[in-house]
């Protein structure tokens, strides 16, 4: 007679997802319900594994007290997170971007006509990078267009992420053809290196206007020594936030705002039930959110 012997499953109980759930929110005011308890679970077993640790209150000990413990937590910021994107992702943001909202800026500015005009853009939750360097291209061919002496533009771009490892990607701004999967081939040969069949680089004069920080998105501190911004991109991030930090980080996003400004959110989310501080503006392809 064979005999299978079937290898029990590994689980975490509940009592211990609570204990890290809690460990999570109170570190980055990400939130995991029970529900969702299998999205990270194998991930955070495995690892355990093969640090040889046996139960989550020694994972989070270690997270805490280790000598590599921002790396540690850069990797359980993997865990927790989708770091899915690409450049031009969700398009029809972008075109209202270029063809409106940049348009609207400059009228507002027409008047203006001593030192130097700027546009400050924000990514929160830049990941990789594919969103700022998205921005970049289209406000580098936007102003770039502008020739008159008393038309120069400076942009600026700020993208902000909690994991470090997602930032030196960023921060390197090389790419495999999958980034660049929703991209026009014109904009790939103007705007990129080829460095290998499948391998492309972001020219220099993308990355000129970008400044990439680590932030956690609760982090009163960190956020109050942050410029205004005309434009904020906050895209699939506070999906990942329970009501309470959502709050928090929009009336931020208010503040950091210019009059006028705009908040861009991913194409699923909304703002119904959270904030009624902005106005939903419909554009023709597209919405977003104005400070009024």
């Amino acid at each position: 007679m064979e005999i299978s012997l079937k290898k029990e499953k590994k689980e975490i109980h509940d009592q211990d997802f609570y204990f890290l759930r809690d460990f999570i929110y109170d570190n980055c005011g990400i939130y995991f319900r029970l529900e969702k308890k299998y999205l990270i679970e194998d991930k955070i077993l495995a690892r355990m594994e093969e640090l040889n640790i046996r139960t989550i209150t020694d994972y989070i000990y270690f997270l805490k007290y280790s000598g590599s413990k921002e790396d540690e937590m850069n990797l359980l910021y993997d865990f927790i997170t989708i770091n899915e994107t690409s450049f031009f992702r969700n398009e029809p943001q972008f075109i209202v971007l270029k063809d409106e909202i940049l348009k609207e800026i400059v009228k507002k500015d027409e008047n203006y006509k001593f030192g130097l005009k700027t546009i400050r853009v924000w990514s929160a939750g830049c990941s990789s990078g594919e969103e700022p360097y998205t921005i970049s291209i289209i406000l580098n061919d936007y102003f770039g267009s502008f020739n008159n002496a008393d038309d120069k533009w400076f942009t600026e771009i700020i993208a902000t992420d909690i994991n470090q490892s997602v930032l030196n990607k960023a921060i390197k701004g090389i790419y495999s053809d999958y980034s660049l999967r929703s991209t026009d081939p014109k904009i790939i040969d103007k705007c990129f290196n080829k460095i290998s069949p499948k391998e492309f680089e972001i020219k220099d004069i993308y990355k000129q206007s970008i400044k990439f920080k680590k932030m956690n998105l609760l982090d009163s501190k960190s956020l109050s020594i942050l410029p205004c911004f005309d434009i904020i991109f906050c895209r699939n991030v506070l999906i990942y936030f329970d009501l309470n930090s959502k709050k928090k980080v929009l009336e931020k996003f208010y503040e950091l705002l210019k009059p006028g400004g705009y908040l861009f959110l991913g194409h699923s989310e909304s703002l119904h039930g959270i904030t009624a501080a902005f106005k939903l503006v419909l554009f023709q392809k597209a919405l977003a959110y104005k400070k009024e």
